[in-house]
């Protein structure tokens, strides 16, 4: 009896251990770390508080304006979305590397369910930060259709930081049996 208590014990710790294991956890990133990369910039700028001539067009309604008051977890969550750096996502993507600062990413067939269908990611040559990342977002069943194509431009912004210059959405959200909305937001840095 003391013995299969004994052995009990040490099943249930070495299964414990294994649950905990951090080299099972951590494992090597497959694709170029955007999420990352829009999170520090987001850190950035909600410390910065730029100005921003903002243009949003939303069912045929346009507005502009300049503003320093912007939530950049709200503005750039769509990019954050466009992370493909999960671990069930491993081997959804075929991998291109057109040149040696671009890598780009394309759904594999039978992956449609996924909603990040492409990715594309632009170095630049002497920062190896993000110059431009472009990426396409695509949901839909039998009764709601969306699509959202999105970019983001990085540059030098004084000192050593590399940061966000422009960003835009396009895209629509389509109702079945109703019309397309059609959305474009447009942000540059100033």
């Amino acid at each position: 009896m003391h013995s299969t208590r004994i052995l009990f014990v040490f099943s249930a710790l070495v299964f414990m251990a294994g649950c905990n294991n951090p080299a099972q956890q951590t494992q090597p990133s497959v694709y170029y770390d955007v999420a990352g990369f829009v999170q520090r910039q987001i850190t950035l700028l909600s410390q910065q508080k730029p100005l921003v001539s903002k243009a949003t067009q939303i069912k045929g309604e346009r507005s502009q304006q300049a503003t320093r008051n912007i939530n950049w977890n709200r503005e750039l969550e769509l990019f954050s979305q466009a992370d493909i750096n999960k671990p069930a996502l491993r081997n959804s993507y075929q991998i291109v590397r057109p040149d040696s600062m671009t890598y780009q990413y394309t759904l594999k067939k039978g992956e449609e369910k996924l909603t990040v269908r492409s990715l594309r990611v632009q170095l630049d040559p002497t920062t190896r930060q993000p110059r431009r990342i472009e990426a396409v977002l695509r949901t839909g069943n039998p009764l709601y259709t969306s699509e959202r194509r999105l970019l983001l431009e990085s540059g030098p912004a004084g000192g050593n930081q590399w940061q966000v210059r422009h960003y835009q959405l396009t895209g629509f959200q389509q109702l079945s049996y109703f019309d397309k909305n059609e959305f474009r937001v447009e942000g540059r840095i100033q």
